[in-house]
This record gives structure tokens, C-alpha cells and sequence, in this order.
């Protein structure tokens, strides 16, 4: 009898051992909104999100509701953050003024800034917007960024990467019309270009219009991931290029595995890989995972998937290379979104993150910890900064501190 006892202890002792496992994805459970009592973001898509010091920031997004026999639509002008030590979505309470366009936007991370672009309002291309904001994510305070040149017009669906100081936006839709247009946005100068192949001629090659593409970019080069309009989506066995120092366009062919045409799909960007999950293809939604290479031109399919197909939903990630997936749509039938937060490690971070992992797995209550006592514990200042704590100075557990030195 003692011995299976013991034998039982040692299987759940086994079950709580920490894994790194790369190329898994897991989801990520708010047990700190459980656990606080704190509401977290409602379901939404064509929202956006990035990821900054073991924090994820949702911006804006999408759901109708049913109200009796109509139809109501809800926009959602709000910036939520999500703490991975805390386990914690946190509506944020922001000043300034936050952009009214709050689908299908695009969002970038500049240092600790979050800069989004374009977008549109109900009814969708109504409103659209060709204006720039800033969001400062330590002062959580929002400005207009002033700017001149030759700006895009006001679209939403656009794609938008940041190089150099400066912010490319490509194609996105009008609601009527679709473009497949290259913008350039200094903002150093805070001066608008639209890029033009000046050797252009009536036989140029350049892609078909699109919104709800991705793009990603290497030497110089912006390429251009599927994308569609309402009544096609456009496929990757050839990668649309533009140059960006000769204002060009050129197609790149890939192998001959490649994912199916899609857009409204996830897609994120390290180094010289690139990863694209999810999308839909105006009858189909999908739940692959998928890399790009861009130095071979080829595609792999990853062996992980989406636990369900999902599309207009946000992807970011981290520094340290951990994917997230947050909100879209998961039923096309019913129409219905979901608030879910996925994660997955593309490659095998330092050391020093791995440990912190493994901390956070084994101590899943730190935000009620005191600071002092987890730095004493021999915690590095650079993870205690990314904690919310439950208080300021924090509850010392003499349990967990336990755990932490041993």
C-alpha cells in the first residue's frame, strides 16, 4: 500500500517537471483573472497585438453581437496587457488620444512604442484611416504622429514592418478597391514617399491588389506573404519581392511544397525565418503552421498546429523567439470568436530565459512574491522587472521562496 502511495507521488512529481519543448504549442491559461476575479479581453478579431518585456499589448478589435433579432456590431477601444509572470490580463487605462479605427489596423513595436497605423470603423471602409499614433507602453499615453508627404489613402488590411527608422506599409483596401501600393514613412523626418519603380514600364510585373497580406523583409527586400480580396485569396508558390533601393518588383519561386492560398492569417518574422499560422481562404480556415526561409526560398511545414482553424486573429513574438497567437475567428459557421492566447517556442532561447521558464512553472504564484525576496533568491533584476506584481513590494510566501532557493 505505501509503495503505491509513493509510486502515485512520484508520477504527479514527474507531471510537474518542467519541459522546454520548441515547436509545441500550448495555451496560455489567465489563472491570475480567475484567481483576482478580473475580467479579461473579450472575444475579437481584426485586432493586433505585440510583445515587449514578457508582456503581450492587444489593441483594438472586432465581434458582432446579436442583440434580439439584430445584428449589433462592437468595436473595441481599449489596450489590453497580458503578464506572463502574473498570468494577468489587465485592461489599461491610457491618455491621449487613442485612434478611432479599430479593425484590420496594423501594429508594430518601435522600442517600448507601439505604433499602429491605418484601419477601419463600422461599417467596414466607411471610416478607413490613413493616420499614424504612438503609444507610449511605459506612460501608456497616445499622440498622433504629425506627418507630411505623400501619404497612402485611407485603407485598411494594410501590412507594416519597420526598418531603418522607417515604416513600409503595403497594399490594404479601401473597401471598394484594393492596392498593392509601397509606402514609406521616415520617422526620423516624419515624411511620406510613395516608392515608384522609376524605370517602370506599361510591361512591369507587380502583384495582384490585396489586403490582409503579410510581409517580412531581408537585404533591402520586402516579401510579400498571400493576402486576397473578398472574393479570392492569392498563394505562396510564388513570393511576390519589392526592392526597396530600386523601387522594383520581382517574384521569387519557392519549393514545391508551399502553404495553400490564404489571407487574414497570422505571421511573424526572426531573423531570416519566417512563420505564417492560420487564415482562410474565403471558405476554409486553417490551422497549419508553416516557415519560410529567406535565403533558400523554402517552405516548411511545421508538424504543429493550431488547436482549431483560426483567421483574423494577431501573431507576435518575443526577443527570445516565443510565438503568440491571440483572439479571431474559430467558427465560420457561427460566426464566433474566441479570446484564446496560444504560445510556441520557435527556437531555443538563452539559458538565463529557459531558467526563467522553468521558474515561472514551478512558482506559478511570483506576482505574490516580494522583490526583495525573489532578487535575495538570486532572481535576475532584468526577470523581476517583467512581474505585475499583486502589490507594490509584494506578499512574502515563505513556501515559494523555498522552492526558488532550493
Amino acid at each position: 500500500m505505501e509503495s503505491r502511495k509513493e509510486s502515485g507521488r512520484q508520477k504527479r512529481r514527474l507531471k510537474r517537471t518542467f519541459k522546454f519543448r520548441p515547436n509545441k504549442i500550448t495555451k496560455v491559461h489567465p489563472s491570475g483573472n480567475r484567481l483576482k476575479g478580473i475580467d479579461c479581453p473579450k472575444p475579437r478579431s481584426g485586432h493586433r497585438i505585440v510583445a515587449v518585456d514578457g508582456n503581450i499589448y492587444a489593441f483594438g478589435g472586432y465581434t458582432p453581437v446579436v442583440v434580439g433579432n439584430n445584428m449589433d456590431h462592437i468595436l473595441f477601444k481599449e489596450l489590453w496587457k497580458y503578464n506572463c509572470a502574473s498570468k494577468t490580463w489587465k485592461l489599461l487605462e491610457t491618455t491621449g488620444k487613442m485612434p478611432e479605427t479599430l479593425a484590420s489596423h496594423c501594429a508594430v513595436l518601435l522600442d517600448n512604442h507601439m505604433v499602429v497605423f491605418g484601419g477601419t470603423g463600422i461599417p467596414f471602409g466607411e471610416t478607413s484611416s490613413n493616420s499614424t499614433y504612438v503609444c507610449n507602453l511605459e506612460t501608456l499615453e497616445w499622440t498622433p504622429l504629425e506627418t507630411n508627404g505623400f501619404k497612402p489613402v485611407e485603407q485598411y488590411g494594410q501590412a507594416m514592418l519597420v526598418h531603418d527608422r522607417k515604416m513600409y506599409v503595403v497594399g490594404g483596401t479601401t473597401g471598394f478597391a484594393y492596392s498593392i501600393d509601397v509606402h514609406c514613412l521616415d520617422l526620423e523626418t516624419r515624411e511620406w514617399d510613395v516608392l515608384v519603380n522609376n524605370n517602370k514600364t506599361p510591361y512591369t510585373w507587380q502583384p495582384e491588389p490585396r489586403y490582409r497580406l503579410e510581409i517580412a523583409m531581408h537585404d533591402n527586400q520586402i516579401f510579400v506573404f498571400g493576402g486576397g480580396t473578398a472574393f479570392e485569396s492569392f498563394d505562396f508558390k510564388e513570393v511576390p519581392v519589392f526592392d526597396i533601393e530600386n523601387c522594383s518588383w520581382s517574384k521569387t519561386p519557392t519549393s514545391s511544397e508551399f502553404p495553400e492560398p490564404r489571407r487574414c492569417h497570422g505571421c511573424v518574422q526572426i531573423g531570416t525565418d519566417v512563420y505564417i499560422c492560420g487564415g482562410f481562404d474565403g471558405s476554409v480556415a486553417f490551422a497549419d503552421i508553416w516557415k519560410f526561409d529567406l535565403i533558400t526560398f523554402q517552405w516548411k511545414k511545421l508538424s504543429a498546429t493550431l488547436p482549431t482553424p483560426i483567421y483574423f486573429h494577431s501573431a507576435t513574438v518575443s526577443k527570445a523567439g516565443q510565438l503568440f497567437i491571440f483572439g479571431g475567428v474559430n467558427c465560420i459557421a457561427n460566426n464566433t470568436r474566441t479570446n484564446e492566447l496560444f504560445s510556441m517556442w520557435l527556437k531555443i532561447p538563452s539559458l538565463a530565459a529557459m531558467s526563467w521558464q522553468a521558474i515561472l512553472h514551478y512558482v506559478p504564484h511570483i506576482s505574490r512574491l516580494d522583490k526583495k525576496k525573489l532578487y535575495e533568491a538570486g532572481i535576475p533584476f532584468q526577470y523581476i522587472k517583467e512581474i505585475d506584481f499583486d502589490s507594490p513590494n509584494g506578499t512574502t510566501i515563505t513556501r515559494c521562496c523555498n522552492l526558488l532557493e532550493s
